[in-house]
């Protein structure tokens, strides 16, 4: 039953991801989305960080033989094909490589994961590399905005604050040495002044998450859905 309900949210994550790219590269001025090859990449975009995020996740897929992997290689064959016209240039593949080491490290060796706050800013910040930063240097250069980055700290704070039972003790994570509720405070800081440097209606969105955070108790991962729920805000808009 964990294993399938694993399935289920790395394909929501997809879906939310996929939405979100697509909507930000609406954002960035691209407004013929749905027949430019940036939905592809979006599409890509959602699929590349579905299975990363599966597979960081399942530990038996990390120990099972080489062949049953094989076929967790076609997102990664359809993200290439997205980002052809990328492949000749030495950034691309650097960022990527840079990427893989951070995925590596990530329980082993340095396991970044284990150092507070540092986790959360690697984890932002390959947010912002894969969705804004490869995407800039691949035509969209609006998406070259760092307030993303504070979205994307956002969320990963807030996922520590929803596992903060399951890590105590085991890791020390920045939710933990502050309190659930600082945490909560500083993840309600960040998405508001994000809100508000990205031009979105700030107040009523900082007035909602008030709410929310005081007297609603959302299941685990329901903050992945300002993923899809900002995407579709930028297609619709």
């Amino acid at each position: 039953m964990l294993l399938k309900n694993k399935y289920w949210y790395s394909l929501l994550l997809t879906f939310s991801v996929a939405c979100y790219s697509a909507g930000l590269y609406q954002w960035s001025g691209n407004t013929a989305i749905w027949e430019h090859q940036d939905f592809i990449k979006a599409v890509s975009h959602g699929f590349i960080i579905g299975l990363i995020y599966f597979t960081i996740g399942n530990n038996h897929v990390l120990e099972s033989s080489w062949l049953h992997k094989i076929h967790f290689l076609a997102p990664v064959a359809f993200y290439l094909k997205a980002y052809q016209s990328a492949l000749p240039f030495l950034w691309f593949w650097s960022l990527l490589l840079l990427q893989f080491i951070f995925l590596v490290t990530y329980e082993w060796g340095i396991a970044w994961r284990r150092i507070p706050i540092v986790k959360n800013l690697l984890i932002a910040a390959m947010w912002f590399v894969q969705l804004n930063f490869i995407p800039a240097l691949a035509g969209a250069a609006g998406l070259l905005y760092f307030p993303f980055f504070l979205f994307y700290l956002a969320l990963s704070i807030q996922v520590d604050i929803e596992d903060i039972e399951v890590d105590s003790g085991k890791i020390k994570t920045f939710a933990s040495l502050v309190g659930r509720v600082n945490a909560g405070y500083v993840v309600l800081f960040l998405l508001t002044l994000f809100s508000f440097l990205i031009g979105l209606p700030w107040v009523w969105i900082m007035i909602v998450l008030i709410v929310i955070q005081r007297e609603i108790s959302l299941p685990k991962n329901s903050y992945d859905s300002l993923l899809f729920l900002l995407g579709l805000y930028f297609l619709l808009r």
